[in-house]
């Protein structure tokens, strides 16, 4: 089986054997790939840019700036991704939308935890996930959500909208710390992060757009 993978050896990004240079870090220095981690990159080609890891760091980031907006691409990529692990057909692009569709959503959420729940169970990965504590923590945010558009004071619309925004992340990151974990345990630990796509950044780009455009006074 020919190496078409190289590790860098300060950061551990994995990259194409051809790279000159790790696009994590800029080092210059690479280790090999053991044989048993290039095996399961194997089962990538197919599609190597799907199967990858979202740190927790990026993800409060992106949904800080978007101001929770993020959620709609997390559903989509993460629901995009699951396509290959289980054996019912994913419209990724409607499952995100379902976000925007009050009661419905909860549905999808609870659904979306539960795979991910249950692979990293029977992957043997511990984690605390539970599909009907992130639909609460879904509940809560849609209360919130809903409280704020009969609020005229924008001091507490500001507030509700913080709160909302930190209970998305917190269901964003704890999904996505299960998915990692049954990642890295099914594809070896140079399962590389996920590059920032194009759509990630313009939903925060918009995002941001309606933060600032958003009356505080």
């Amino acid at each position: 089986m020919t190496n078409d993978y190289k590790k860098c050896a300060r950061c551990g990004e994995v990259g194409p054997a051809a790279s000159r240079f790790c696009r994590q870090c800029g080092h210059t220095a690479f280790d090999e790939v053991s044989p048993e981690s290039m095996a399961k990159l194997e089962e990538l080609k197919v599609q190597p840019d799907l199967l990858l890891r979202f740190e927790a760091n990026r993800l409060i980031i992106a949904s800080i700036l978007s101001g929770g907006l993020y959620m709609f691409y997390w559903l989509y990529i993460t629901w995009k991704q699951l396509d290959k692990e289980t054996d019912e057909q994913h419209f990724p692009v409607w499952h995100a939308l379902t976000w925007a569709v009050p009661f419905y959503q909860m549905f999808r959420l609870h659904r979306h935890s539960t795979i991910i729940q249950e692979l990293a169970t029977r992957a043997g990965v511990p984690t605390t996930l539970n599909a009907g504590t992130v639909v609460a923590l879904g509940l809560a945010a849609f209360g919130l959500a809903l409280t704020s558009f009969y609020t005229l004071n924008p001091g507490v619309v500001l507030l509700l909208g913080i709160m909302v925004m930190t209970l998305t992340t917190t269901i964003i990151v704890w999904n996505q710390g299960a998915l990692n974990a049954y990642w890295v345990t099914r594809y070896g630990e140079e399962l590389r992060t996920a590059p920032i796509q194009r759509a990630e950044g313009l939903i925060v780009l918009f995002g941001i757009l309606v933060w600032i455009s958003t009356p505080t006074g």
